[in-house]
């Protein structure tokens, strides 16, 4: 007790206040009205965490068939490139597959050999379950807040499980967007990672120094799910392989064929659907960083607004950035392995993992009013940094089975490293409120036999904390509930923190 959250900080838990803006009109008008009849279909002895678990659930499942049916995230087939007289032209050259060190793995899981999943990509009604799972994902996810006020159990271990469940959910949900674009094991799904991952620190970071979470009118946690939603039942009628097509093409414009653009002095691309996807998304992650930077500029005092108050919170960017480059070089020094095999599976998990511990420490120093954690206290980023370093020197990782045995004991350790993490912040966090994580804990009313004042009640009574508040958000508006009792809201807002 007390390893991450030392007693001294534990009080700051009582000054917690969750503030968010949401400027999406699809949550306000669309989504909103939804949740508040989703909300009244759970009973009110279900906790709020609970809810968002079993979201988290829904996509781990998701997860599990994409491994039995499609590990290597592709239909095994592309078309022909344009240099060998095709008309695939996409950003980057393809690059040959390699036999797969994992395919023994595979094969006992599935039954299948190696060469099925080469030859054959996923049946076409995974994805249909792939877009209700992700669906069911955000609504379960934005009505654990609603659910917690309807409880009373509103908190800031809310905010801890929501974003540590979210988190896993960007790498799970990466994948699976992966194997609907028929990415394969390529770069651009390594890319795809870094993307996801980079927006989602990047919300975490802005967050930690506004002490307010930020959506947009067109945000990941809305907009952006509701689009790959689309993505999903797009591939489930059309197949994987249409992503590969050429955006002109597409229109019937390939420039091949077309009299005006066979004219031109230069070679037209018929960029592929997916590439120019992945381009912007990659611009949505550049208007993301922006965005951030000017909402962190805003909340400053006026007298230190300048570009050279900007430079400590970039520099706190660092561990994110040495996590990301250190994959990268690790990838990159066994490509063959890491990225050309489903090796890349374990690897990305691990990668997923070592994400979701960072945000978690972000989260928690925001929690507790702490300063920001360093790369150095970052175990799973050391971690990686010294596999990267293994591999591009080659101390232990000398040969295949080597890089093998070093990609699944970084997981099991990052596994082992994020779930101490989990038992004991939420043992802190449940013991010093007398709550439970995934029940609600009725306790005797104040006065009467059995009741027992918690050490958060008896801090509050000493005067050493405030209240929690929970929905102290802007903007606030009345959200229209069914059950007839008005009840103060953000628009919309996702990320809704609950305690029990």
């Amino acid at each position: 007790m007390g390893i991450y959250i030392p007693a001294s900080k534990r009080e700051r838990l009582l000054q917690y206040k969750y503030s968010s803006t949401d400027l999406s009109l699809t949550s306000k008008y669309i989504l909103t009205p939804f949740w508040n009849r989703l909300v009244l279909l759970f009973p009110k002895t279900m906790a709020p965490n609970a809810i968002t678990l079993l979201g988290l659930s829904l996509v781990f499942g998701n997860f599990l068939t994409l491994l039995y049916y499609n590990p290597t995230l592709s239909t095994g087939t592309k078309p022909l490139h344009v240099n060998k007289g095709g008309t695939w032209d996409p950003l980057f050259p393809p690059t040959s597959s390699e036999p797969s060190v994992m395919s023994t793995f595979f094969t006992w899981l599935t039954g299948r050999s190696a060469a099925h999943f080469a030859d054959h990509g996923a049946p076409r009604w995974l994805y249909f379950t792939f877009a209700a799972g992700l669906f069911a994902y955000q609504s379960l996810d934005a009505i654990d807040g609603k659910q917690a006020r309807r409880t009373g159990t509103s908190g800031p271990l809310g905010e801890l499980f929501d974003h540590g469940c979210d988190a896993l959910n960007t790498t799970l949900g990466c994948l699976l967007v992966a194997s609907a674009l028929n990415l394969g094991l390529s770069w651009w799904t390594v890319a795809s990672l870094v993307a996801t991952q980079a927006n989602f620190y990047v919300s975490t970071w802005e967050e930690f120094h506004t002490g307010t979470l930020f959506l947009s009118a067109f945000s990941g946690p809305v907009e952006g799910i509701l689009l790959v939603v689309g993505v999903f039942i797009i591939t489930g009628f059309k197949g994987p392989g249409f992503w590969d097509t050429g955006v002109l093409s597409f229109f019937g414009l390939h420039p091949s064929t077309n009299s005006f653009l066979a004219s031109l002095p230069f070679h037209v691309k018929d960029l592929p659907i997916n590439d120019l996807f992945l381009c912007f998304s990659s611009v949505g992650l550049l208007f993301n960083i922006y965005a951030a930077l000017k909402n962190i500029s805003v909340a400053m005092p006026a007298e230190s607004r300048n570009l050279s108050s900007l430079v400590k919170p970039l520099t706190r960017l660092s561990p994110f950035i040495a996590q990301t480059l250190a994959m990268l070089g690790w990838i990159h020094a066994r490509e063959r392995l890491l990225l050309r095999t489903t090796l890349f599976i374990p690897l990305a998990l691990f990668w997923g993992i070592a994400s979701a511990h960072h945000v978690q420490l972000v989260i928690l120093a925001h929690l507790t009013k702490s300063p920001f954690p360093s790369a150095l206290y970052h175990p799973l980023v050391v971690l990686t940094v010294l596999a990267a370093l293994d591999a591009r020197f080659k101390v232990f990782q000398t040969t295949d089975e080597r890089v093998k045995q070093a990609v699944l004991g970084c997981l099991a350790i990052a596994f082992l490293v994020y779930s101490h993490f989990v038992w004991e912040v939420i043992g802190d966090i449940c013991r010093f409120y007398d709550i439970n994580c995934l029940t609600i804990k009725r306790k005797p009313p104040p006065g009467s036999a059995g009741h027992h004042d918690s050490p958060a009640e008896i801090a509050q009574a000493h005067g050493k904390g405030k209240a929690p508040v929970r929905e102290k958000n802007t903007p606030v508006a009345i959200d229209a509930d069914p059950t007839g009792v008005k009840q103060p809201t953000a628009a919309g807002t996702l990320k809704r923190a609950k305690a029990q």
